[in-house]
């Protein structure tokens, strides 16, 4: 079995100091990649649009042991698949997709659904519809989006 090389799957931000890393699937392996690489854990907020991250420890991921929020306007609900309830979203979803899609029992039931679910996704209520179903990544440039999430600033000095 092939190993996954973690660096190139993650989002790397340089500072002047350190290296700033995005994109854990979980607080424990950024710990690990932290511990691995002398860095330190750290929460980062992208608050304006763009892929700026800045430090910002407001949405207490580490104490709660998650890696990802994130907020939109007033009438927007962001739902990541690891937030209680986006199994029930996810099935809603799945049964709307196959109620626009014209095929038998058995090719609704063998076919792969899934797709738009992928195991980090984000799905996008508006008024508590479904809206978008979306990346963490892409869920940063999403209307006035705040995203937050667990990331490890490693310093230069020791990559």
């Amino acid at each position: 079995m092939e190993t996954e090389n973690i660096v190139e799957r993650l989002n790397k931000y340089e500072f002047d100091n350190s290296n700033v890393y995005t994109g854990f699937k979980s607080v424990g392996e950024a710990r690990q990649f932290a511990t691995e690489r002398n860095g330190k854990l750290v929460e980062v907020g992208f608050l304006d649009g763009n892929d700026n991250p800045v430090e910002d420890d407001s949405q207490n991921l580490i104490a709660e042991n998650k890696y990802y929020k994130a907020f939109a306007g007033p009438d927007y609900k962001i739902i990541h698949s690891s937030d209680e309830g986006f199994q029930d979203v996810a099935e809603k979803l799945k049964e709307r997709q196959n109620e626009l899609t014209e095929k038998s029992p058995d090719e609704k039931y063998f076919s792969d659904a899934d797709w738009q679910i992928e195991e980090d996704a984000v799905i996008v209520l508006f008024k508590d519809k479904i809206e978008n179903v979306t990346s963490r990544e892409r869920s940063k440039y999403l209307m006035h989006t705040k995203v937050y999430e667990v990331a490890v600033s490693v310093p230069k000095s020791t990559e």
